[in-house]
């Protein structure tokens, strides 16, 4: 039963998630203004959610095998349902936020938030960790405590899904049509395999990139790594490579960043939408989606998750509101060690009480 049921629940999952965050975020993206704090240690407990009344699901994206760091979720949506105003909040968490992460038992150090998924996972780097952050799910526990102690909100459960299992399901598909709404060019798409290629660059070429360098600027140095992405505007059929290219692009100078990615996850979803639409009413869903649980991981039964789909048939009704943490409300960007981007609350480092206040009056 779980096999059968999971791909379906994620489907409605990622239908309501990019749909609803597309359209909140494009016509009334929450804002705070007002005085930042100074500096302090944040002392807030995540609140637990009433099992009765609200559901907690932590959404987390990641690449999967054969993917240059692999394990790390670039995305972490926390999914927050009230059954009885038939509300759902969609809390965006950015994957560059600093963080602490207890990687074993006495000792916590400070990552990107991306990186707790993958700790978690890791049993061999980081073999002391404490017994619910091991195995199958300890990647999803991980991320469920780090989001937690961020968003003043426990999860309840996690779903995670890896790139193979997008690419899966649009092959499976037969490939998607998709509305493509500017045309494009992104020229550092990585190619997979090729991450540590010198490009036929010398030893003393490379010393001297790493002395003048660092980060994206350092990497942009080996062209060779990279290939170029061409879209135009208009409709386009779409295998599961392209498709992921398409919405995992980052750097186009035309129509780039998080908001336009978000854009054109929403333009596949779409895609997918109408193909799914299609083979449900040629009754093939069921065979197809079956395919792709060995790409998905959960901490859900099969109670549960019937207890959820149960929700699916009046989730119309539902209003939607999405939550995002950006350097225009909660956040302010600043360089951490090694010279990476990272992101840190306003208030300070390790303080998330304005995220947490700012969340909890967004909620339902």
């Amino acid at each position: 039963m779980k096999r059968i049921l999971i791909p379906f629940f994620i489907a409605a999952i990622f239908a309501v998630i990019f749909g609803g965050s597309y359209f909140l975020g494009k016509f009334s993206k929450v804002l705070v203004k007002g005085d930042v704090l100074p500096p302090t240690q944040s002392t807030a407990t995540p609140r637990e959610t009433d099992e009765e009344k609200t559901l907690s699901i932590l959404l987390l994206g990641y690449g999967g095998p054969g993917h240059e760091g692999g394990t790390l979720s670039d995305t972490l949506i926390l999914i927050y349902i009230n059954l009885e105003t038939k509300r759902i909040a969609l809390i965006s968490i950015p994957r560059d936020l600093w963080v602490p992460i207890p990687y074993d038992w006495d000792n916590t150090g400070y990552y990107k938030i991306n990186m707790a998924y993958a700790i978690g996972l890791d049993d061999v780097r980081y073999p002391n960790k404490k017994p619910e952050f091991r195995e199958e799910t300890g990647g999803g526990n991980m991320a469920k405590h780090v989001v937690g102690k961020v968003a003043g909100i426990n999860a309840e459960n996690f779903i995670s899904v890896n790139f193979e299992g997008l690419t899966k399901i649009i092959d499976i598909l037969g490939g998607v049509e998709v509305e493509i709404s500017n045309t494009f060019n992104d020229y550092f798409y990585p190619v997979k395999g090729k991450e540590n290629e010198t490009c036929e660059i010398s030893a003393s070429k490379i010393a001297e990139f790493h002395a003048k360098y660092s980060g994206f600027e350092l990497e942009k140095q080996f062209i060779c790594r990279y290939e170029h992405l061409h879209f135009d505007q208009g409709k386009q059929i779409m295998d599961g490579e392209e498709a992921l290219k398409f919405v995992r692009s980052r750097h186009s100078t035309e129509h780039g960043g998080d908001f336009a990615r978000s854009e054109r996850q929403y333009a596949l979803l779409l895609g997918i939408k109408d193909k799914i639409i299609s083979l449900e009413g040629a009754g093939k869903l069921n065979s197809i989606l079956d395919k792709v649980t060995q790409n998905v991981r959960t901490d859900l039964t099969s109670a549960e998750i019937k207890k959820l789909l149960s929700m699916l048939p009046d989730y119309m009704e539902y209003n939607i509101s999405a939550i995002h943490l950006t350097e225009d409300n909660m956040l302010r960007s600043t360089v951490g060690p090694g010279g990476q981007f990272i992101l840190i609350p306003k208030e300070g480092q390790n303080n998330f009480s304005g995220i947490q206040k700012f969340i909890s009056q967004q909620v339902p």
